[in-house]
């Protein structure tokens, strides 16, 4: 009997009930063996749920959970601190452990993969990227043979959703974030997600997956999409480009550059057809060349059968004892950076670029090489870069 506690039952927390409870005789076929949730770790026990929780023990008390025999801990209550604090108690006491808490790993990831080799238990956090894409597992196994230099892809749903109607429905950035928050698809404070915030600790972790290095959240930079206008769409959508908010990071053999910004794709790029409350991830390695894996970002469902994907995982290493990740190449050489290219969008013409080669509404577009762009003292304008050009 495999003892699992699960702590939160929230959005993700109760997914995973669900999918376990309409699942329950193909997992237990399938490992041969039979599970028990121990306990439930709720912050509120008269709280109205919207799933059956009359066959479950409910606690308030984290002590009950800290202090009990278990096999397997799934961590879903989100936060830093204290959750930090009990993933480091578990994982000292020889508990697997599994998380969809990006907020926590972005900032203590390297400490707690290096705890838990020490102690010799599984870590697993396939749901704190990209929900139901399973985006980890495919870099630790499915790409592991691959060195890995580049990734880049739509991390955050909300953005997304927003993005698409500017595109599509000729909405301003409040309309579109109003309507987010109407449809569900974006939180009360959705600074996170809208500032870009969110996708920045995604790509942090995605970083230490492909390229087997650790870098901070202050290593990538950020930039939201909150300065996005209709006029700068219409003038992207003129030069044949789509306007997303990218996620993405390079590595070349000595450093990993990060960044989340808005940036063009190409309309002939799948990437720039992803839309709405949809994630995707475009990774670039050495022997498979271009690779994109895409669905639901977010959702009760999505994100609950990634965290029982790990635990089934945990449950079918148990005997093996393998519970590190499988090794990885690395890049052995630089890489030499291809050349970029950006569109400067103003409300004035700008002296010393050719063109513009799109107007709208008064606004010009001008499409330049960054080593030009070098050369110019720019002010007040925006520059958006160019990504997936082929």
């Amino acid at each position: 009997m495999i003892n699992i506690a699960l702590l939160g039952l929230g959005t993700v927390g109760s997914g995973v009930i669900k999918i376990l409870e309409q699942n329950q005789q193909q997992l237990k076929d399938y490992m041969n063996i039979e599970f028990n949730i121990k306990h439930i770790y709720v912050k509120n026990i008269n709280k109205k749920r919207d799933i059956d929780i009359s066959n479950y023990h409910l606690t308030d008390n984290m002590d009950d959970i800290l202090k009990d025999d278990l096999d397997i801990v799934i961590e879903v209550i989100g936060g830093i601190e204290p959750t930090v604090d009990y993933i480091r108690h578990f994982l000292n006491r020889g508990i697997h452990v599994v998380t969809a808490n990006k907020d926590m790993l972005a900032a203590h990831l390297e400490e707690l993969e290096t705890l838990a080799t020490k102690q010799q238990v599984a870590l697993k956090y396939e749901a704190s990227v990209a929900g139901g894409i399973p985006i980890v597992n495919a870099i630790n196994n499915g790409l592991n043979a691959n060195a890995i230099h580049h990734f880049m892809g739509i991390f955050n749903g909300t953005s997304n959703f927003i993005l698409s109607k500017m595109t599509h429905d000729n909405l301003s950035f409040e309309e579109a974030l109003q309507l987010a928050t109407e449809l569900g698809f974006a939180e009360a404070d959705p600074t996170a997600d809208v500032d870009g915030i969110d996708a920045q600790r995604k790509v942090v972790i995605t970083s230490y997956l492909a390229f087997n290095t650790f870098i901070h959240l202050e290593d990538c930079e950020v930039t939201g999409i909150r300065d996005v206008t209709l006029t700068d769409i219409k003038l992207a959508e003129a030069l044949g480009y789509r306007i997303k908010l990218i996620g993405q990071a390079s590595y070349d053999g000595k450093r990993v550059q990060a960044s989340v910004k808005p940036c063009l794709l190409s309309d002939q790029h799948q990437l720039a057809h992803v839309e709405n409350e949809y994630n995707a991830i475009y990774v670039d390695g050495d022997a498979v060349g271009d690779t994109m894996f895409y669905g639901r970002g977010a959702g009760s469902l999505a994100t609950g059968s990634a965290v029982v994907s790990d635990v089934m995982y945990i449950i079918s290493q148990l005997e093996t004892k393998k519970h590190t990740l499988p090794p990885h190449f690395t890049l052995g050489e630089s890489q030499t950076a291809d050349r970029k290219r950006v569109v400067v969008i103003s409300e004035q013409p700008v002296e010393g670029l050719a063109g513009p080669l799109a107007e709208y509404q008064g606004s010009h577009a001008y499409e330049v090489n960054t080593t030009d762009l070098e050369k110019l003292n720019l002010t007040h304008v925006k520059i958006y870069q160019i990504e997936g050009a082929e």
